[in-house]
């Protein structure tokens, strides 16, 4: 909650950078791109600022780009789009190239966004919140493609897209697990509670 962010080496554990506070206030969400060229950082104030792996130097600050806590970051799978999310459900797209907010996406959510996934394509982008609602976003419009409702009782941990695209799941704080048909977006099975809280899930 002090702003800091450290680099450690997976192999031996040891630490290869200490970025020190790169915020004044504490760090929320951290993403580093699928090309492994940037590091991105959202704050409990609202401010994001893009770090580059190479050079280990604050290469953006983009100031306070939400009125309230950035609680989530996503990527498109060719580094293309960064899309952040608040806790007072606003989202917005980032042009990771030209390093500028392209799309101002409003109030996407009523209720504070937990968790959010990009479909392999690049064009769809999966968002729940912490009532348990989940929707759809076109990444390319804004407008939403589906809006599914309260398919959860608590807030949304965890949305995951099955690599061949046939399936998601979605995981909620009180311990359910759900699979849905990607296609058609029905529910395939609800797996109830299978563990005491989930706060994540991947494959």
């Amino acid at each position: 909650d002090n702003g800091h962010i450290k680099q450690f080496s997976v192999r031996n554990g040891k630490m290869i950078k200490n970025f020190g506070p790169i915020f004044e206030q504490g760090i929320l969400s951290i993403l580093i791109t699928p090309d492994n060229k940037w590091l991105f950082a959202g704050s409990t104030q609202g401010h994001l600022k893009q770090i580059c792996l190479e050079s280990q130097l604050i290469i953006r600050d983009y100031g306070k780009i939400h009125a309230n806590k950035i609680t989530c970051l996503e990527t498109t799978r060719d580094s293309k789009w960064l899309i952040t999310g608040s806790s007072d459900g606003h989202g917005k797209r980032i042009s990771v190239d030209k390093r500028e907010v392209d799309k101002d996406f409003g109030p996407v959510c009523g209720n504070p966004i937990t968790t959010m996934e990009i479909t392999a394509d690049g064009e769809k982008l999966f968002v729940g919140d912490n009532s348990g609602h989940l929707k759809v976003i076109s990444l390319i419009d804004g407008q939403v493609s589906k809006d599914f409702g309260k398919i959860h009782d608590t807030w949304i941990s965890g949305i995951m897209i099955t690599v061949d695209q046939k399936s998601f799941f979605t995981s909620s704080r009180d311990g359910v697990l759900k699979q849905w048909n990607y296609r058609n977006n029905s529910i395939v099975k609800d797996h109830g509670e299978i563990m005491y809280e989930i706060s994540s899930s991947c494959f």
